[in-house]
């Protein structure tokens, strides 16, 4: 089966044994804690308690690779801060850090629009762990912009390896915020992640058939896009209902994995 999606918590499920020490890799997108009724699921605890689920959260989560693995670990503001102070106390090796820019920010009159999150990425292993430049390569700024000559005479022709700031004009259309109108739009579902993103991820941390988990499955997207690109997925939620519309799209499959516009 290539992609299996559990209902129930993330840290009940990945406490068995089978899941210990198994994925090549891991995407965490976990709640903000912003006090949003998401469909089957309130997101809002008391403060102290959400810091001991993020803790906690992480250390299954790096349990759950094997010694090859990468963890990404997707947040805001707040939780890339936690996720630092964490990932020191636990000895994680971080290896990027990504920031992923998008528009339609919420308006606000006391201070700057937010329009960006980020991306930890964090090896078991920093010496050796899966990386699959070509397969996320992008026009340069050289060829797109400049129409610099010297592009003929480089290694990949005028392409390159991705900024660390995503969603940006070279990097094509399609990675902002999944808008109401968007074809990967799913209900119940406001803060949908582009699969672009995730696609980008996957293709460079992961090969096909390489084991994927996505411990807080949300619309799908991770399971989604890992099952189109031929990798074997486990996706957990606790609504029932997340897990009966991620089935869906999976059997549908991403609708932009290779490049659409559509």
């Amino acid at each position: 089966m290539a992609c299996k999606v559990i209902c129930g918590d993330m840290l009940d499920v990945l406490d068995r044994p089978e899941y210990f020490e198994r994925f090549d890799f891991c995407f965490c997108d976990p709640p903000f804690n912003i006090g949003h009724p998401y469909v089957g699921y309130q997101d809002s605890v008391e403060d102290n308690s959400y810091q001991w689920r993020v803790l906690h959260w992480v250390i299954r989560a790096w349990a759950s690779l094997n010694e090859t693995g990468v963890l990404a670990l997707h947040g805001n503001d707040y939780l890339q801060e936690l996720y630092l102070r964490y990932a020191h106390s636990q000895g994680m090796h971080r290896i990027a850090t990504v920031i992923w820019h998008y528009r339609f920010g919420q308006h606000q009159d006391a201070n700057w629009i937010n329009s960006h999150a980020y991306c930890l990425v964090f090896a078991k292993d920093p010496k050796n762990y899966t990386w699959n430049p070509d397969e996320v390569l992008v026009e340069s700024d050289r060829a797109s912009t400049y129409g610099d000559g010297r592009i003929t005479q480089s290694k990949r022709g005028g392409r390159r390896v991705p900024l660390t700031v995503w969603g940006i004009p070279s990097d094509g259309p399609n990675w902002g915020r999944v808008q109401g109108n968007s074809r990967e739009r799913r209900a119940g579902h406001p803060n949908q992640l582009p699969e672009v993103y995730l696609e980008r991820l996957l293709r460079a941390y992961t090969s096909p058939g390489d084991y994927v988990l996505d411990p807080f499955c949300g619309s799908g997207t991770t399971a989604a896009v890992a099952t189109t690109l031929g990798r074997v997925c486990v996706t957990i939620d606790v609504s029932e209902e997340s897990c009966r519309s991620a089935r869906e799209r999976i059997s549908k499959g991403a609708v932009r994995v290779g490049g659409s516009d559509g």
